[in-house]
């Protein structure tokens, strides 16, 4: 057993190594030849490290959020019953401040949750443009259809 407990202490000892090395800047692989193991080793202990780490502090993160919160609340109750008698400046810091309670709350996604892929190809030489109708009409923004587009040329292609 004293063996097993030594070679815990020693893995522990090295992954507290690898996050300094991590934070102060060093790439996984020259942590990697720095401690004599695989890249993917380090990797797995900085993961370790951090995770062990958020687990620690998971309560103190709620504790700063709720008093940020309850800043904020207090800034929004001074400001916005201005911002609502039309005052410009009021409302734009009402805004910065529902903008700020959105970030903590997670409401604004820190990527785009829509993502747009446009592919092209010829056929013949010739471009090929697909059209697509009334994508995203609704009964209050109907999109008009596009005109039809005649085409001729090297083929039987028509409208």
């Amino acid at each position: 057993m004293p063996n097993q407990n030594g070679a815990e202490i020693a893995r522990k000892q090295r992954r507290l190594r690898v996050l300094q090395s991590k934070v102060a800047g060093a790439s996984v692989r020259q942590i990697a030849e720095q401690e004599g193991v695989s890249s993917g080793q380090i990797q797995k202990d900085v993961n370790r490290v951090l995770g062990e780490l958020a687990r620690e502090h998971v309560g103190h993160a709620d504790t700063v959020r709720a008093m940020q919160m309850e800043r904020l609340n207090q800034l929004l109750l001074r400001w916005y019953q201005s911002a609502l008698n039309r005052d410009p400046e009021a409302t734009n810091i009402v805004l910065k401040i529902l903008d700020r309670i959105s970030q903590i709350n997670g409401v604004i996604p820190d990527k785009s949750m829509i993502q747009i892929q446009q592919n092209s190809f010829n056929v013949n030489d010739t471009p090929v443009t697909f059209v697509i109708e009334n994508a995203n009409a609704t009964d209050i923004n109907p999109l008009p259809a596009p005109e039809p587009v005649l085409q001729t040329g090297t083929g039987d292609i028509q409208s």
